[in-house]
C-alpha cells in the first residue's frame, strides 16, 4: 500500500504521456488514417487545455500571459537564429532523403495552430504538472522534451523523434527561464518552417 501511495503522484504524468502517445500509436497501427493527425493534435490539445482550465489554472499559468520582458524576446530570437544556423549547416554536411513538401498549403495551420498547440501541451502543461511534484528543473526539461517527441510518433521517423527530443530540451530549458510561451511559439513556428523548407521534416 505504501508503494502505491508513493506512485500516486506520478500517475498524472504517465496518463498525460499515454494521452499524447495514443494518436501516434493509432496512426502507426493503421487504426487511424495518417491524414487525421492534425485533428488528433487539435483534440488532444483541446482536452489538455480544457482540463487545466477546469482544474483552476489561469491562462497566465499556462504561459499565455502578456510577454513583458524584451530580454525574453531577444534571448529566444538568438536561440532561434542559432538553431537555424545548425539546421542549415546540417544540410551542407549530411544528405537527407526527405522530399520538400508542398509547404504553402500547410503553413498557415502550422504557424497559427500547430505550433501554439504543441508549445502549450508540451511546454506549459508539463511545467504545471512537474511543479506539483516539486521536481527540479532538469526533470521538467526531460519530461517536457519526451512529451514533445511523443507527439510526433505519428510520423514513424526515428530521426524525427530524436530531433524533436533535442529541440524539446532546448525549448524546455528556455521555458524554464521565461515562463512565457509566446516567444517559444514564434521560435517553434520559425524553426519548423525552416525545417520544412529545407526538406528536413
Amino acid at each position: 500500500m505504501t508503494y502505491l501511495r508513493q506512485l500516486r503522484p506520478i500517475v498524472p504524468l504517465a496518463g498525460f504521456a499515454v494521452l499524447l502517445t495514443l494518436p501516434g500509436l493509432a496512426i502507426q497501427s493503421g487504426m487511424l488514417p495518417f491524414e487525421y493527425r492534425i485533428y488528433a493534435l487539435l483534440v488532444v490539445s483541446a482536452v489538455c487545455i480544457a482540463l487545466c482550465l477546469l482544474a483552476g489554472f489561469s491562462y497566465a499559468e499556462l504561459g499565455l500571459g502578456r510577454p513583458s520582458s524584451r530580454r525574453h524576446w531577444i534571448g529566444c530570437g538568438t536561440l532561434t537564429v542559432g538553431l537555424a544556423a545548425i539546421m542549415v549547416l546540417a544540410t551542407k554536411l549530411f544528405s537527407f532523403d526527405h522530399q520538400q513538401p508542398v509547404w504553402l498549403s500547410f503553413a498557415p495551420f502550422y504557424v497559427l495552430v500547430s505550433s501554439p498547440c504543441q508549445e502549450v501541451v508540451c511546454r506549459s502543461i508539463p511545467k504545471l504538472m512537474t511543479d506539483r511534484l516539486q521536481t527540479n528543473g532538469w526533470a521538467y526539461v526531460l519530461y517536457s522534451a519526451t512529451m514533445f517527441s511523443l507527439i510526433h510518433l505519428a510520423y514513424g521517423d526515428t530521426a524525427l523523434l530524436l530531433n524533436t527530443f533535442l529541440l524539446g530540451v532546448v525549448w524546455g530549458f528556455a521555458y524554464l527561464r521565461m515562463r512565457n510561451i509566446w516567444p517559444l511559439i514564434i521560435s517553434h513556428a520559425a524553426i519548423g518552417t525552416l525545417a520544412f523548407s529545407l526538406g528536413l521534416a
